[in-house]
């Protein structure tokens, strides 16, 4: 199965990806970058869709407390 992310989730994807840079979360900040400049209509496995989207979830609400570098 797959899925194909929108716009507005790489473009958060992006946001997060910023931030973790700032962090120096750089394995992060690569990894969430990566998946933001996907093009457009391109599909991703649905574990992976996911994984960032958990991930993204837990830095949107308590920043990088939980989020494994």
């Amino acid at each position: 199965m797959t899925m194909t992310p929108t716009d507005h989730e790489k473009s958060e994807w992006s946001r997060l990806a910023q931030d973790a840079y700032a962090h120096d979360l750089n394995d992060t900040g690569h990894r969430f970058s990566g998946y933001a400049s996907m093009r457009r209509g391109e599909a991703i496995s649905l574990f992976a869709f996911d994984a960032l989207q958990s991930e993204y979830r837990l830095w949107l609400n308590f920043g990088f407390t939980n989020v494994k570098a």
